[in-house]
């Protein structure tokens, strides 16, 4: 029998897989400084008394390590922030943020404060109207340059490249009017043209008149976003050269610009505007920069951040036909209602041309998740210099902070409730992340979920690790106390408290005449005797699947079908019988009686029928046991079997449930067992012969304990 202490232990142990999130689970060595009373006692799991050592998780030292582990795992998940390995993450992030954001604001918040950014877009309407392809349209160009100067606005700005050469000699008087539109922007308020690309990447300037016409090299901006690996343009930086060398050489695009061109485009800019000067140094902005600049906001743009997609209602147009034929129409009060103090950015909204996608649809006039024009994208990043700026990344000390606060979910007890509170971490830090996206602060969460991710599954394995280690110390410290079965059992947590019913074999066994010889024998000798012929019988009794009840001095008691069902437990104790007759008969030729002790007789008791095995006692003190009818007849017979001279007894009821039929079987009828009803037995004489089990010896057993006895 197995006392209580043990199997609390050990279930206990097999309990802690399914994710015990108490003190007793987190920390299992604890458990075994408890006394029984402690384990019964509904204080149990309260924290340890003064003068008890404090478990592994509550000693300083363990507490020290934990908190290096935080902040390393902490310290690793910035480093990981810092780097691109995060980004996609960051960006699916953003997106999300973004919709939820712009989905939740009210329609009045969604709409900026005046003034807002009007644009002028050149579509296929105005391209039939006008009879001009694009490149030939200075003339319209020009005058509705002319017309939205006339209606002073705060600030113009032009989103189409201006032609590296002049075409005057093929079409006279084509720069004409564009020149004069030019000149007329920025007189009334200044005017910031974009800058283009050729095919090969390389910046372009514009002809020496157009240029002198709109101002110099201080009115072009290069018209440059940050394109994120996935296509999508999320961010604004005001430095050219980093877009150009840092962000998309990452998604290894083949268009990427020279980081040294804007420099060439600085010296190509100022050569073309005075020859005599020879500035080669001028810095190149982008374009939305040099309009904020000229607006007063350069501040609101000075460094990388993220653009707010959540302020501001989608974009319409003024179609740039409606601007020219104001224009010729003299229709000065249309022009100043439209555009007087405005911001006015004139561009292609092209469905061919020019076009960017978006995490948010900025576009009115289109379906959604349809590409942007690009001039609708300045529009954007002009509303945000005009409010609250860009969406700003959280410090790094921040960022430190919440991938701390997030990987300390290790410290969760419990496998299964540390992905819980990973889960409601992630729903609550999207919920706290869009609203400080909504603040105007981004708080990128690849790094946080690295860190969490790696936390839990750090702190997961460390578990199992822990769990197995313990599984293998109890197995070396409870393998010699419980049965092979049973041990398994209790450490899957498959021994359920109370009892169970089942149909199992049962097989006693006694060494005949060994009380006598005990009470004449050294004790010594005798503990040496009984632990040379347990290490014999025990290997063979586990190897049939039999669970070992208790050891009650020379006597034995094994159950076969318990706690593990077998499919023919009375096959498996009648084989381990004959087994056990065989190893004893070699264990005297070979230990006992070279060594001048008497020889080892044993006898059996087999019996098979229904019983209830489980815990048996009270709280303070248990045993694991079989109780029940079959268990009686069992150690009736094999006191029996000593009269008999059969080395064992069984019932016939258990020889009927014998798969084949055994040899040297004695059906012996009818007898009376102590305390017990008559009972139908059969006797059986083991793997030898029979011929002297009648004089109550058997062979090679020349002196026994019955014969000293």
């Amino acid at each position: 029998m197995f006392d209580k202490g043990t199997l609390v232990e050990l279930r206990r142990i097999g309990q802690g897989r399914r994710a015990d999130a108490t003190i007793a689970a987190f920390c299992p060595a604890w458990g075994f400084g408890m006394s029984d009373k402690d384990h019964a006692s509904p204080s149990a799991r309260q924290p340890p008394r003064p003068g008890r050592p404090l478990p592994w998780c509550l000693s300083r030292g363990r507490a020290r390590g934990a908190l290096a582990a935080l902040i390393g795992i902490a310290l690793a998940g910035l480093a990981v922030q810092t780097s691109t390995v995060t980004e996609r993450a960051d960006e699916l992030a953003f997106d999300a943020e973004v919709s939820i954001v712009r989905a939740l604001r009210a329609p009045t918040a969604v709409q900026p404060t005046r003034p807002d950014v009007v644009v002028v877009g050149v579509d296929e309407a105005s391209l039939d109207a006008l009879g001009v392809p694009m490149a030939m349209m200075h003339s319209a160009l020009g005058k509705a340059l002319e017309a939205i100067a006339a209606a002073q606005p705060r600030a113009i700005g032009l989103d189409i490249a201006l032609p590296e050469r002049s075409f005057d000699h093929l079409l006279p008087g084509l720069d004409l009017g564009l020149m004069h539109g030019l000149r007329a922007a920025r007189t009334a308020a200044g005017i910031v043209v974009a800058l283009d690309t050729d095919a090969t990447g390389h910046l372009r300037a514009p002809s020496q008149p157009l240029l002198a016409a709109a101002g110099g090299p201080g009115a072009f901006g290069l018209a440059l976003f940050p394109v994120d690996c996935d296509g999508v343009v999320r961010r604004f930086d005001p430095d050219p050269a980093k877009i150009s060398s840092g962000d998309r050489s990452r998604c290894g695009a083949s268009d990427d610009i020279d980081p040294s061109a804007t420099d060439g485009v600085a010296a190509a800019l100022s050569e073309a505007s005075d020859a005599s000067t020879g500035t080669a140094s001028i810095a190149v902005p982008t374009f939305v920069a040099r309009l904020a600049g000229q607006l007063g906001r350069e501040a609101q743009l000075s460094r990388p951040a993220w653009i707010d997609f959540t302020r501001g209602a989608p974009f319409s147009y003024v179609p740039l036909r409606d601007v020219v034929a104001w224009y010729q129409g003299h229709d000065q009060a249309r022009l100043a209602a439209q555009f007087g103090g405005q911001i006015v950015l004139l561009g292609s909204v092209l469905p061919y041309l020019d076009r960017l996608r978006l995490p948010a649809t900025l576009v009115a006039w289109e379906l959604p998740a349809v590409p942007a024009p690009g001039v609708i994208l300045n529009a954007q990043v002009l509303r945000n210099a005009l409010g609250a700026g860009l969406v700003r990344p959280v410090a790094l000390p921040v960022e430190f902070a919440l991938i701390a606060a997030i990987a300390s979910i290790a410290f969760v007890g419990g496998p299964w409730s540390r992905w819980w509170a990973l889960a409601w971490t992630l729903a609550l830090g999207l919920f706290a992340a869009t609203a400080l996206h909504a603040a105007g602060w981004f708080v990128a969460p690849g790094g946080a979920l690295i860190a969490a991710s790696t936390a839990v599954l750090v702190r997961t394995a460390l578990d199992l690790a822990n769990a197995r280690h313990e599984r293998e110390r109890l197995t070396r410290m409870f393998g010699g106390y419980l049965s092979p079965q049973l041990l398994r059992a209790v450490l899957e947590d498959r021994v359920e408290p109370g009892c169970t019913r089942r149909a199992i074999a049962l097989l006693f066994a006694d060494l005949r005449g060994f009380t006598q010889w005990s009470e004449t024998t050294e004790p010594e000798i005798v503990h040496d005797t009984l632990n040379r012929y347990y290490a014999a019988i025990t290997p063979l009794l586990h190897a049939h699947g039999g669970t070992i009840d208790n050891f009650r001095g020379d006597g034995i008691m094994v159950m076969f079908g318990a706690p593990e069902a077998q499919p023919r437990p009375c096959d498996a104790a009648f084989a381990a019988a004959g087994q056990i007759l065989a190893a004893v008969d070699r264990l005297n030729v070979h230990e006992i009686v070279p060594c001048a002790v008497p020889a080892v007789q044993v006898t059996m008791g087999l019996a098979f029928g229904d019983v209830v095995f489980g815990d048996v006692g009270s709280a303070e003190r248990k045993d694991y046991t079989a109780l029940g009818d079959a268990v009686n007849v069992a150690a009736r017979l094999q006191e029996l079997a000593k009269r008999l001279a059969f080395p064992v007894l069984m019932t016939e009821s258990f020889a009927r449930q014998l798969s084949t039929a055994a040899g040297d079987l004695h059906a012996l009828g009818t007898h009376e067992l102590k305390g017990h009803s008559p009972v139908a037995i059969c006797g059986w004489t083991g793997p030898h012969p029979a011929s002297t089990a009648s004089q109550g010896e058997w062979p090679g057993r020349a002196r026994t304990f019955a014969a000293d006895g």
